[in-house]
């Protein structure tokens, strides 16, 4: 697996949008994004149809042009790090268009959330290169007040050092969900008045490699790319706009691939239920459809839609204990230069 240098001091990141295209919508949420970035002494460039609209409004041009966005970030020499600026619907469908030869060749940090999740999917299937999950260019650097102390620590943890990578609960959550388009809404600081913390459902300890993504897309993903999960530590959460019952989704994902083989599991925080109450749904959800498995679960993590999130190397080695949490060791990766 390759493991990209991190991202220097005084490094550029090229922002791209693969998806929605608010990042042309929501000018201020940009501004105070690219801000943040500065502040940890980040050059910002964009892709050259970042800010495009496509005709339809849904994305940010075509799926060619946000494809190309892709590849000349990661062929462009002066771009150190590769960020979404937003998801939604869309990353799936530039997949034809890439090439994995050109990225192999051109390892870089590529940060992503969401629906990202087929191209960080992508980058370990067919580049053979990990990448990092759990943050966004608008969602999470535009928070308005500025992003959440977390946030900036996990950023400059994952991206900016390559030792072991040791992730703690937050003491403190919000599940608020604001209205970008309502402009007196949108710069808004939101509460953290969610409680924090994480709840070890089994017990246990895990290695192995970490991959996953919000419920509702995971059975596509496996589906797409073949994936055969033993061994792995599959993680999964339900986004804020996912309101379907949770037991069709999650006997879904068992019916599209068997994961009587993990190696672990992790469940992200619900965007709507408390701790305890989402840690209950969960053990009933393996009672009721993975009988039997005794893997190592840990529930309520921040690795999800409620905020702040963790980011994470996807595709690397985690490893599971109760005692001491969730930790990549980072070291046995392949670092390129």
């Amino acid at each position: 697996m390759l493991r990209p240098r991190p991202i220097p001091p005084g490094g550029s990141i090229r922002v791209i949008s693969p998806g929605l295209p608010t990042l042309a919508l929501i000018p201020e949420r940009a501004r105070r994004a690219e801000q943040a970035l500065r502040g940890l002494g980040f050059d910002v460039s964009y892709g050259r149809h970042a800010f495009t609209v496509s005709d339809d409004g849904i994305t940010a041009g075509t799926a060619a042009e946000r494809a190309a966005d892709v590849m000349d970030a990661f062929a462009d020499e002066s771009a150190d790090a590769i960020l979404v600026s937003d998801t939604g619907l869309g990353s799936r469908d530039l997949l034809p268009f890439l090439d994995p030869a050109v990225i192999a060749l051109n390892p870089k940090p590529f940060i992503g959330f969401c629906d990202s999740v087929f191209l960080h999917q992508y980058l370990v299937s067919r580049a053979g290169m990990s990448s990092f999950f759990g943050c966004m260019f608008m969602l999470h650097l535009g928070e308005g007040g500025g992003p959440f102390p977390e946030t900036i620590d996990s950023f400059r943890a994952a991206l900016m050092d390559d030792g072991p990578l040791i992730c703690r609960p937050a003491p403190t959550r919000t599940v608020a969900l604001i209205d970008w388009y309502v402009p007196e809404a949108e710069g808004r600081s939101r509460l953290r008045n969610y409680p924090g913390g994480w709840t070890w459902v089994r017990p246990g300890q895990a290695r192995g490699p970490l991959l996953g993504g919000e419920i509702s897309v995971l059975p596509q993903i496996i589906q797409d790319f073949g994936l055969q999960l033993d061994g792995v530590v599959l993680f999964w959460d339900v986004a804020f706009l996912n309101h379907s019952p949770v037991f069709p989704q999650f006997e879904a994902l068992c019916h599209t691939a068997d994961l009587s083989g993990l190696a672990g599991m992790v469940v992200g925080a619900h965007p709507r239920l408390e701790p305890d109450e989402w840690a209950a749904v969960v053990s009933d959800l393996m009672r009721d459809l993975l009988p039997g498995t005794t893997f190592p679960l840990l529930a309520n993590v921040d690795l999800s839609h409620a905020d702040p999130s963790w980011i994470v190397p996807y595709g690397e080695e985690v490893v599971l204990d109760d005692a001491e949490g969730m930790v990549f060791p980072r070291v046995s990766a392949t670092v390129q230069p």
